[in-house]
């Protein structure tokens, strides 16, 4: 009887093993086997052998362990949640194609002026690039070729390290130049086809080559960069845009969650010199709209003395409702009496999801959403936008537009907009132009990765 009592417990706790660790296996086989030894019910004979087994058994395991953990490290994971990103096991390499297509249809109604109307379609931006990183260095290239030609936006080496709860984060190449929300914003995640006329402009350029540096905690950044002009056939011609200087901070006075919260942030730009002068025109409804609000006297390259442009921006995101309001002081300087350009701007805008998404903020600007349903998700939005140019004695040029807009997400990658702009005062020179205030219809499928 106590040899098949034996076997049975033996037999018990061998099948117990299987259902927990092999440390905590082997750790219980042989606390049990010193009970069965000490109640008489197999010999110590029989516990010694049974005790060097258990111990070789843990051996076999934790190479076993060792092994698995030596594969894991060196494999490769590949995601593909709306992108296709490949990663090693331990996080430090990583490498992601990236890219995005927007297809434009546009019709452009001038009222009085049917030579300055556009109707057509247009190759807006079709990018293709790769990102990624090996330990604490990272890099990304993106060029745009929606115009049969290659426009390099993105091409820098980058560092990040944390100190404490601080990040920082260096980027060698060409990126973003820090200043404006508008401008810096992703077109992938923005509420409209176009930004507004300050933005990605001549008042507020995207890219430069040089270095930017950022520091971030929890409910602020500060960035700043010094750039020499953006890459033209791979380089950057010497001091045609001269050297430009920027700083931007941001910073949250509130922030319950990700989908509630305020940021406020302020920025400074300043150039020292042109080769090119200065010059500025801009669409009024579309991309190719032949409507333009622009200067009344430029300023010629002998007589360029500088650039100076503040901006102030606020944003707010609470729940399914999203504000954004932007404002832009621009001043171009000449060594001339009376010739300085003064350029005012703002935008104010604000949108809704009917099927409750939420705007985001990654980095301190627009990140993409997620449709909650397979039926996609649906936002409308609103923007009021005004220019006024003071660079003529004759009087001021200025303008003043609305914009809504209906966006469709039928799943993550995919977009579908649709956006009506509408001038409602347009002068030149201080004479108003109304019988050619232009209006548009656009339509974009969009497509990202």
């Amino acid at each position: 009887m106590k040899l098949k009592i034996s076997s049975l417990l033996i037999a018990g706790a061998l099948f117990g093993t299987l259902a927990v660790p092999a440390q905590a296996n082997n750790e219980a086989m042989i606390n049990l086997l010193k009970v069965l030894r000490d109640q008489g019910t197999i010999t110590a004979q029989n516990y010694d052998l049974l005790v060097k087994a258990a111990k070789e058994d843990k051996k076999s395991a934790d190479k076993v362990a060792k092994k698995v953990a030596e594969v894991e490290k060196s494999s490769v994971k590949v995601t593909a949640k709306g992108k296709l990103k490949f990663e090693s096991g331990d996080g430090n390499w990583s490498f992601q194609p990236i890219g995005r297509v927007m297809w434009d249809a546009v019709n452009v109604d001038s009222d009085n002026s049917p030579n300055a109307e556009f109707k057509g379609t247009e190759l807006r931006r079709a990018r293709l690039g790769f990102e990624g990183g090996v330990y604490d260095w990272g890099y990304k290239f993106e060029g745009d070729f929606a115009k049969g030609n290659t426009s390099i936006k993105d091409a820098f080496v980058s560092y990040g390290t944390k100190f404490g709860d601080t990040k920082f984060k260096t980027k060698i190449g060409q990126s973003q130049i820090a200043f404006g929300f508008n401008t810096a914003a992703s077109s992938k995640y923005m509420s409209f086809i176009d930004r507004p006329w300050y933005a990605d402009s001549a008042l507020s350029p995207a890219r430069e080559s040089g270095v930017a540096a950022k520091l971030s905690g929890h409910s602020w950044s500060l960035a700043s960069s010094v750039t020499i002009g953006e890459f033209g056939g791979g380089v950057t011609e010497d001091n045609v845009d001269g050297t430009t200087y920027a700083l931007r901070g941001t910073f949250l006075p509130y922030n319950a969650d990700k989908t509630h919260l305020i940021q406020v942030g302020a920025g400074y730009r300043g150039v020292s010199s042109n080769k090119n002068g200065f010059n500025y025109s801009q669409h009024l409804t579309a991309h190719k709209d032949h409507n333009k609000i622009k200067l009344s006297n430029s300023i010629a390259a002998a007589d360029f003395d500088g650039i100076d442009t503040y901006e102030l921006d606020a944003v707010g995101i609470f729940g399914p409702f999203h504000a954004l309001a932007e404002y832009n002081n621009f001043s171009a300087k000449s060594t001339l009496a009376n010739n300085d350009v003064d350029i005012d701007s703002y935008s104010v805008e604000a949108g809704y999801f009917f099927t409750g998404e939420s705007m985001k903020l990654k980095h301190g600007f627009w990140d993409g959403i997620t449709p909650k349903s397979s039926f996609g998700a649906w936002q409308v939005a609103a923007r009021f936008e005004n220019m006024n140019i003071d660079d003529s004695i004759a009087g001021d040029d200025e303008a003043r537009k609305w914009t809504v807009g209906l966006n469709y997400y039928p799943v993550k990658n995919i977009r579908f907009m649709l956006d009506y702009d509408s001038v409602t005062n347009w002068k030149q020179n201080g004479s108003s132009v109304n019988s050619a205030e232009p209006s548009s219809i656009k339509f974009r499928a969009q497509a990202k990765w």
